[in-house]
């Protein structure tokens, strides 16, 4: 076993992968990681990798911080730039969606509503976004554009406790929560 140091002090026990080199690092708590895609149309890939016990409620999106001003798009001829798309859910999973606030169109809010994501599952919903550097919209976005973008997330635990978490987009297009709990 190998021990990581958090920046904020605490320590995680991780298993090192003996034939890949690689770190584990444990599920302790929850923990939730969201890849965005541009692509026709864009999407977002929602991961609950809690442990085991812990259910994602509610998850929320936040764009006015993101690298490339960026705005959602679901609707054509509105505020964004060429192609719309409208927010489409995940047809292909037991996971329900209760609801969702949706994305006005050049809005920079959206949020999810979920009932049964458990630990170890994936969801898949799509919609436009575009960016708009110093005012001139371009219907691309490049994975530095998605950073600074803020994701919200509260979970169920095991004993029915519940608990919020929160992470800021990379510059791969990509948010994690870290693995919340371990000491």
């Amino acid at each position: 076993m190998t021990a990581l140091a958090l920046a904020s002090g605490s320590h995680l026990s991780a298993q090192v992968l003996p034939d890949q080199g690689t770190v584990k690092t444990p599920a302790c708590g929850p923990r939730i990681l969201v890849e965005y895609t541009d692509d026709n149309p864009d999407y977002f890939i929602v991961k609950n990798r809690s442990a085991d016990g812990w259910s994602l409620e509610l998850i929320a999106f936040d764009l006015s911080s993101s690298a490339g001003n960026l705005v959602f798009d679901p609707e054509t001829g509105g505020a964004g730039v060429g192609d719309a798309a409208a927010f489409v859910p995940d047809a292909t999973t037991k996971i329900r969606l209760l609801g969702t606030v949706p994305a006005q169109d050049g809005g920079q809010t959206l949020s999810l509503r979920f009932d049964n994501f458990p630990a170890s599952q994936d969801y898949t919903f799509r919609i436009d976004l575009d960016a708009s550097p110093s005012g001139e919209g371009r219907t691309w976005v490049l994975p530095t554009d998605m950073s600074g973008t803020r994701l919200l997330a509260e979970l169920r635990g095991p004993r029915g406790q519940s608990d919020r978490i929160d992470a800021v987009f990379d510059a791969n297009a990509e948010a994690d929560t870290g693995a919340g709990g371990c000491v």
